[in-house]
């Protein structure tokens, strides 16, 4: 049964996120954990008033959240579920990066999927920074984030961004192959270049990954270099519909430049389809 997380902050993307996420698994048993990080945002405020003030605020954040996660439990037995899908809500103290970092950990998570943008005001704080921060900082498990507003769809491709100036790791196709079974669509890959051939490097890389998805419809394709490497992946999407953008997050590559202000906001909060981040494999 595959182990899903699901942060949320009760904010409307946060919610498209679990929608997104039943009909991806629609076919495939799931546990679904919806976890709610709750914290006081304002430390200037609690260094000026009694600690029993404080106790009384935190009490106050944590019935919100459990309140929240009840709410959400309701919604789903209102909406379009399956029985081999388990919803566990959870509600936690804490910073929310740290708590999910944790939470993956001890619970084994296969994926986490989040949505870009979270409510305006303090809702905003959850799912913009933190997606933000969980995709740079997860390294057990893959991040799924989910754009605003948009719906699930049959996978009918599936983009993957590389240079391939890096050997490639079973551990890492894996979930680019496990996408491809789900739906029977074909890998996209692409490089955006500098040089208009593949040094011999490259070439050897390009052929690893041949022989991943030898058995999977895929396609290689070469894109020129643009402006800004955001702009190049975004034309990709557009020429070759792509339904899910694949990235591999490794030390000194490009996509180490797309966990860097503003590029990763561009690339995480404006994306037009859901983008996975899968971490590298370093062992």
């Amino acid at each position: 049964m595959k182990r899903i997380l699901i942060p949320t902050d009760f904010s409307d993307n946060a919610w498209n996120a679990i929608l997104y996420a039943i009909e991806l698994f629609h076919h495939i048993p799931c546990e679904f954990y919806i976890l709610n990080v709750y914290t006081l945002t304002s430390t200037s405020l609690v260094t000026t008033i009694s600690s029993q003030k404080v106790g009384q605020m935190y009490d106050t954040v944590k019935k919100e959240s459990k309140k929240g996660l009840v709410s959400i439990q309701e919604n789903l037995k209102n909406s379009k579920v399956y029985s081999h899908h388990h919803f566990i809500s959870v509600s936690k103290q804490g910073e929310p990066v740290d708590e999910i970092r944790q939470f993956v950990i001890e619970k084994r998570m296969d994926l986490i999927i989040m949505g870009t943008q979270g409510a305006t005001g303090a809702k905003a704080i959850f799912l913009g920074s933190v997606t933000h921060k969980v995709v740079k900082t997860i390294k057990s498990c893959p991040v799924l984030v989910i754009p605003q507003g948009f719906y699930f769809d049959r996978l009918k491709a599936v983009g993957f961004a590389t240079n391939f100036k890096r050997i490639f790791y079973k551990s890492e196709i894996d979930p680019i192959i496990s996408l491809a079974n789900m739906y029977g669509g074909i890998i996209r890959m692409i490089e955006i270049y500098k040089e208009p051939s593949l040094s011999p490097t490259q070439n050897y890389n390009a052929n690893s990954l041949e022989h991943y998805f030898k058995n999977k419809p895929h396609e290689f394709h070469v894109l020129p270099d643009f402006d800004t490497i955001e702009k190049g992946i975004q034309a990709f999407i557009e020429e070759l519909e792509i339904d899910m953008l694949v990235m591999i997050n490794y030390q000194h590559s490009f996509i180490e430049r797309l966990t860097r202000e503003p590029v990763i906001k561009k690339m995480v909060f404006r994306t037009k389809v859901p983008l996975m981040v899968i971490p590298a494999d370093e062992y």
